[in-house]
């Protein structure tokens, strides 16, 4: 009686391992009716094993657990489950699907840098960071050695991929020179297909030709009015000189 009074508490639902360049969080929800007093602990698969995870212990309805520092081999296989208890009761342990981070985790998106170069393009791609990537360089230099790009142009939308094998600068050639190209990037490799790509970046091949029209309209109209001007004060001017010219002498002794 005693041991079915302890287990009456709702087990945890939705148990998973979420991971983002190998960093990794185990998330949860509460079970139905579960008290608002409830705490939870995870516990992950060591050595054959359950262990208690740091800082794990004692967690609140609204809090996930952080396992980065706990599944440090990128190599191995993991498993972690987590209890909901509060001082008088507890629930059966809920366990997640079986997880290795260097197939699980989620990849990008990646820092992308991106100049004009006449009929090219120079791409830079870098990693982004992150604690489980800063821990091993090798590891990042595998996760992240080779890049599909997508390349579009504005105008048309006409695109072609190619891949990109190198963090240093590549040059992305025999493009229109002065148009507008779009690029995606994503990390790719053989043993993980989750990746999220990059934003689209924008630029021009080269600087586009200024549209020198209008200059042109504008300057020929300000001359052309000046000109009318001119013209009209040079006649006002004549007529001026007309009405007060003196009249010829015979014209004054007239009668």
């Amino acid at each position: 009686m005693q041991q079915s009074m302890v287990s009456m508490l709702p087990a945890p639902t939705n148990v998973s391992i979420v991971s983002f360049n190998l960093e990794h969080t185990l998330t949860w929800l509460p079970g139905p009716g579960t008290p608002a007093n409830t705490h939870f602990i995870v516990q992950c698969l060591r050595k054959n094993s359950w262990q208690l995870v740091k800082g794990c212990a004692r967690l609140k309805t609204s809090q996930s657990c952080d396992l980065t520092n706990t599944f440090k081999d990128s190599f191995r296989h993991y498993k972690a489950r987590v209890q909901a208890f509060t001082p008088t009761q507890k629930s059966n342990w809920s366990l997640s699907m079986l997880f290795y981070p260097l197939t699980d985790t989620l990849l990008g998106p990646l820092v992308v840098s991106l100049s004009g170069c006449g009929n090219c393009l120079l791409l830079q791609v870098t990693p982004p960071t992150s604690r489980g990537l800063q821990r091993s360089l090798s590891l990042t230099q595998l996760l992240y050695r080779q890049f599909t790009c997508q390349v579009r142009r504005t105008r048309d939308g006409s695109q072609f991929s190619m891949w990109v094998t190198s963090t240093e600068e590549t040059v992305i050639g025999y493009l229109e020179p002065g148009a507008e190209y779009c690029v995606t990037v994503a990390p790719s490799t053989t043993f993980n297909p989750h990746s999220v790509p990059s934003e689209p970046h924008c630029a021009f091949t080269s600087p586009t030709a200024a549209n020198t029209v209008p200059v042109v309209l504008s300057v020929l109209c300000a001359f052309s009015l000046l000109v009318v001007l001119l013209c009209g004060v040079v006649v006002y001017s004549g007529r001026l000189l007309c009405l007060h010219k003196p009249l010829p002498r015979t014209l004054v002794l007239l009668p």
